[in-house]
């Protein structure tokens, strides 16, 4: 894939290992360090941000080594302490374990973990002094397993040690001092282990670690390293200075790989003379005449990834433009080849997360895609970009920063100018909206005046009407009262008539209401005495007829209350009659 090949320039981050058939410039200083280290047990690499520091270790030190077969090396960045998203606390001392046995330095190695070279006689170790002793342990771990070769920790960008608590930095120097000083730690001694081995696994154990520090800082953090000396006292005895290139240097280094044939993201170009002195005079330093190396990656890449378009073309000063506007182009232009949502979503992050009081800030991915809605790709593309960087860090996470300290100056700046740009059009809009409110207004005055006139005219308009409106009133008001008389008449004589209306039916309803009242009283008479009459019967027929008699004249006194009896009534009276006649 396009993606997975190399740039000529790395741009804004550092050199790989990969890249060392790319890196021109530094043999000489390659050689030199070496040359130091291999003398001295603690060396310091210093120099200002952009000289290349990480690049000497990575793609000048490393492959030498490897090719060579010199030392077992390690590369250990320590991260800020206060790092943005960093959700696991790592102390430094467990950072430098963790690159001990990081999966990846293993695979490099064919070592699928890190239990496959360690000695049997050992395993009494991790269970008597273990953790307590753990960074002996594993260096001894690869001292048994390479004991004829030095083993050397790079610590790269040590200034960030310094990003800890006074407690982890005590801890952290201490346990170097112990490494390079002593054979073995002290509290290991007192064990009854150690009492017991073999004269030959006593002499592995006892064999100092051949061990050797680099520290790569910045020079204007060196005097951080004070905190370490009464641990390391001569941090600060054997030291490099990385200085800018010359310009001669810094000429191959923009020539030579251009010219590479490969498989490379660009076709191989050239520069012409007059666009490599033009670089050269915008970037060297005006007192000695040295350049940056990070400068001059930076405007390498862009050259490379916005001007080479085909093989063996030839980049003029008009391809070239202005050197000095070069590196707000190269986040500019990054940024632009973003969709617009990404676009403010990158430029708020990086200006506001990842610079802070003009410092990098390291960022864990998952917390930018949590947070800041960041995506896989677009990952890819700022990493590709060089804009950003990506590294691993002893946790297992990727962390991202911003390529070099070289483009924080350029994205400040871009950053200011943007806001103020922002607040301009923020004014004109105002200003805009001013004008429209104060036209607004006018139209509201004159509209205001307009409808005063219209109310006057309305005015006259409604008078004349109301001297007319007046006239016609009295003559409605004179209908009107004649109206109401012949009202009011024919009202009291329907009010009259309807009053004997209603008194005849209510008249009627009484009537019919007492009639029913009559007729129900006069079913219950009737309804009692059929009821007293049928017990007399009963009576008689067990042959109590005088007691029958009573009950049949009770019956006929019921029968009695009835008012106007009907049919029913009668042919009961009867019957009693003919029961009270009847002999016994």
């Amino acid at each position: 894939m396009a993606n997975d090949k190399l740039y000529r320039y790395p741009g804004a981050v550092c050199f790989t290992t990969e890249q060392a058939h790319l890196f021109e410039g530094r043999d000489n200083d390659t050689q030199k360090l070496w040359q130091l280290i291999s003398a001295r047990q603690v060396v310091l690499l210093y120099g200002k941000s952009g000289t290349g520091k990480s690049s000497l270790i990575n793609a000048g030190l490393i492959p030498l080594l490897e090719r060579d077969k010199k030392a077992n090396h390690f590369t250990i960045r320590l991260y800020n302490s206060n790092q943005g998203g960093n959700e696991i606390n790592v102390s430094p001392i467990k950072t430098l374990i963790n690159s001990l046995t990081n999966q990846e330095v293993l695979a490099k190695k064919n070592l699928l973990q890190i239990e496959d070279i360690e000695n049997p006689w050992m395993e009494e170790f991790k269970r008597n002094a273990y953790p307590k002793g753990e960074l002996w342990y594993w260096l001894k771990q690869w001292q048994l397993y390479q004991p004829e070769q030095p083993i050397i920790l790079f610590f790269d960008q040590f200034e960030e040690l310094f990003t800890y608590s006074p407690e982890e930095i005590e801890v952290f120097g201490e346990e170097l001092k112990t490494l390079i000083y002593e054979k073995i730690p002290g509290f290991l001694n007192k064990k009854e282990y150690f009492k017991t081995l073999s004269e030959e696994q006593a002499d592995k154990v006892y064999t100092k670690i051949n061990l050797k520090l680099v520290f790569a800082i910045r020079s204007d953090r060196m005097a951080l390293l004070n905190k370490l000396s009464l641990h390391i006292p001569e941090i600060l005895k054997h030291f490099y200075e990385l200085e800018a290139i010359s310009e001669k240097d810094a000429r191959n280094a923009i020539i030579q790989p251009a010219q590479l044939k490969g498989d490379f993201q660009s076709p191989n170009f050239q520069f012409e003379n007059t666009v490599v002195d033009a670089i050269l005079e915008r970037v060297k330093n005006k007192y000695d005449g040295k350049i940056e190396t990070a400068t001059l990656q930076i405007i390498c890449r862009f050259i490379e990834s916005q001007k080479v378009s085909q093989a063996n073309s030839i980049i003029t000063l008009n391809d070239l433009g202005n050197v000095k506007d070069i590196f707000r182009d190269f986040y500019q232009s990054t940024l632009n080849q973003l969709n617009t949502e990404d676009k403010a979503k990158v430029s708020k992050s990086i200006e506001e997360r990842f610079i802070q009081n003009n410092q990098r800030i390291p960022f864990a991915g998952e917390y930018l895609k949590l947070e800041d809605k960041w995506t896989d790709e677009l990952f890819k593309q700022l990493e590709e970009s060089t804009l950003l960087r990506k590294e691993r860090d002893t946790a297992g996470r990727f962390m991202y920063e911003i390529g070099h300290d070289t483009l924080i100056e350029p994205i400040v700046e871009f950053a200011n100018e943007r806001k103020t740009k922002e607040k301009e059009e923020q004014l004109k809009e105002q200003n805009r909206q001013q004008a429209l409110e104060n036209e607004r207004q006018q139209q509201v005055l004159e509209n205001k005046r307009l409808q005063q006139l219209q109310a006057l005219e309305n005015k006259n308009l409604q008078d004349a009407l109301k001297a007319r409106k007046k006239l016609l009133k009295y003559a409605v008001v004179a209908g009107v009262v004649l109206l109401g008389l012949l009202g009011c008449t024919l009202y009291q004589w329907y009010d009259a008539n309807e009053s004997k209306r209603i008194a005849y039916k209510e008249k009627q309803n009484a009537d019919s209401a007492r009639n029913d009242a009559v007729r129900a009283l006069n079913q219950v008479y009737y309804e009692q005495a059929k009821v007293i009459k049928d017990n007399g019967v009963n009576i008689y027929r067990n042959e109590y007829p005088k007691i029958a008699k009573v009950f049949y004249d009770s019956a006929l006194k019921k029968l009695s209350k009835i008012i106007k009896p009907d049919t029913l009534g009668i042919g009961l009276k009867n019957e009693l009659i003919d029961l009270k006649k009847k002999k016994p």
